[in-house]
């Protein structure tokens, strides 16, 4: 019997194994940094014995287990392609730098409120091949897509495919910006109808190369909403594209104006002595701080984690931004705002810091332009412990 490879044993892989042990399949388990269970161990002399791959987001393409395979012609494929193989199921693809989680998830919704058989997965944490047995009750799948997984996909049948918007991002992963939109624009190819590809805004330094697809929908007509939780380009696709469902613009807004914000997206939760506090921890890139930015009012910013490769002169802020704090050993070079700027050492600085001053400001933003392994496994540890911090200490 020929066996699977799981490379890769984050959540994505697991999800994999669950699924190879529910059909009785054989695997192996590869992860460059975690210790697998001895029974399941590969070695490259098993390269031989493998009928596919399962490589999960973060594997990088010159992995040398991916060279080997392709040398071999040995199938590499994915838990979203080979879900795909196996199910009828309509997909609507979602990416774009910042907004995906919060657009799958409120596109669900809206779609099971209108009478639609809907569920997400992806890069939202949850491998649609958990959905196997759910296949034949759907109507529709919505997948969030991330640069990593789009990078490895070679095969996919989209019904709608949305790029809400594209930023620098992941540079550190993909090497050059270029190599990151066009990992993001790739979204497209597995759309057959033009009229079902949807692109938001882009960098100005996306404009000047050939990149950008032209047989897409740009979705230029922005209006202001006015919505206390989501942008307008973000407003402005979400009704594009629940037009499609036939759900109508004044059902989109009333929707929308009632539905809070996702978790550590610009979450506001809480408000003392008059000032708010916004966990938007979530935003792990620039682009995502400066829209932020212009949501508030005499504003403290905190920033924190890692760059990834950004360039720190794409950090464009509000004026209303009076005070930045940053981690003393920050990566990003914010010289051009250094008579705002105050350095923390730890976290327990920084509680120190915001409990001495919040009362001067109208908003304390804790946005952080950077991923968060530098102190955090993900932006959810990192939002959690700024909200309890917040919410015992001060």
């Amino acid at each position: 019997m020929k066996y699977s490879l799981i490379l890769g044993y984050g959540s994505t892989g697991q999800d994999i194994e669950k699924f190879l042990i529910s059909k009785n399949k054989k695997y192996y388990i590869y992860d460059d940094y975690k210790t697998v269970p001895k029974e399941f161990t590969f070695e490259l002399s098993d390269i031989t014995s493998l009928e596919n791959i399962f490589v999960s987001p973060g594997i990088k393409k010159d992995h040398e287990i991916i060279n080997l395979a392709e040398e071999k012609n040995i199938n590499l494929t994915s838990d979203i392609q080979y879900f795909n193989e196996i199910s009828k199921i309509k997909i609507v693809g979602i990416t774009g730098t910042n907004g995906k989680t919060s657009f799958v998830t409120l596109l669900d919704k809206i779609l099971k409120k209108h009478g639609y058989k809907s569920k997400v997965a992806g890069n939202i944490g949850n491998s649609p091949l958990n959905l196997i047995s759910d296949k034949e009750n759907l109507d529709f799948l919505i997948l969030e897509l991330s640069s990593f997984q789009l990078s490895h996909l070679t095969k996919l049948d989209l019904e709608i495919s949305v790029v809400l918007n594209i930023y620098e991002d992941h540079i550190d992963w993909h090497s050059s910006f270029e190599n990151y939109a066009a990992s993001k624009l790739k979204i497209f190819n597995f759309t057959k109808n033009n009229k079902n590809r949807f692109l938001g805004p882009v960098d100005n330094q996306l404009k000047k190369t050939n990149l950008l697809p032209r047989n897409v929908n740009v979705i230029k007509d922005m209006e202001a909403y006015f919505l206390p939780n989501y942008f307008d380009d973000f407003v402005s696709m979400f009704i594009k594209i629940c037009s499609r469902f036939k759900i109508a613009k004044n059902e989109v807004i009333d929707f929308l104006s009632s539905e809070p914000s996702v978790e550590h997206r610009f979450e506001l939760f809480i408000t003392k002595n008059g000032v708010n506090f916004i966990n938007d921890s979530k935003s792990t890139n620039l682009e995502s701080v400066n829209k932020a930015s212009f949501k508030v009012k005499n504003c403290m910013l905190v920033m924190h984690g890692l760059s990834k490769g950004i360039g720190s002169n794409k950090l464009d802020l509000s004026n209303e931004v009076k005070k930045i704090l940053i981690p003393k050993d920050s990566e990003f070079d914010l010289s051009k705002y250094s008579k705002i700027i105050t350095e923390y050492d730890s976290f327990d600085e920084l509680n120190t810091i915001i409990k001495a001053n919040y009362k001067d400001y109208e908003t304390i933003l804790f946005s952080c332009g950077g991923s968060s392994f530098s102190d955090f496994d993900n932006y959810k540890d990192r939002g959690n412990y700024f909200k309890k911090m917040i919410e015992s200490e001060i």
